[in-house]
């Protein structure tokens, strides 16, 4: 018999603080979208014409990976037409993180504000749930036309 006590109220609140367990979600999207990622070689580009991405793998290395990911976005705004972000893919540890965003890197976990650019203090966690968002995306337009096996 178990003796554990699980408050519902308290698992309802309950919010995770550490990115870790977002890099590892994004991980597996990013997986699901393109099943045998570690295995696809050095400068490879692959294209999800629905979602608009570009995915190209700058390094691969036995544990770890970089790659490019570009969104192209139907708008007037010239500075937001392509989202670019570089991603570090830690094959091994199963998580991916944003580490350059529109060419800017090193992007600092936590950052004092008001700063010169004017970036939110939760900078990284913001461009990694922006990851998140645009890898579901992904996921439902791609899955949803079948388009996912013929890419590879």
């Amino acid at each position: 018999m178990s003796h554990t006590i699980i408050d519902s109220q308290l698992r309802k609140n309950y919010t995770n603080t550490t990115p870790t367990a977002l890099y590892e979600a994004n991980y597996r999207r990013l997986s699901r979208l393109i099943p045998n990622l570690k295995a696809i070689k050095l400068n490879k580009i692959i294209d999800l014409p629905i979602s608009k991405l570009s995915i190209r793998i700058l390094e691969q290395f036995k544990y770890t990976s970089l790659i490019v990911l570009q969104q192209s976005l139907i708008t007037t705004f010239a500075p937001l037409s392509v989202i670019n972000m570089e991603l570090r893919v830690c094959h091994d540890a199963c998580v991916i993180e944003v580490i350059a965003y529109q060419g800017e890197s090193p992007i600092q976990s936590a950052l004092t504000y008001p700063n010169k650019q004017m970036l939110h203090r939760d900078e990284k966690k913001q461009l990694n749930l922006l990851l998140k968002e645009i890898l579901e995306s992904a996921l439902k337009n791609e899955t949803s036309t079948h388009h996912l096996s013929s890419i590879l």
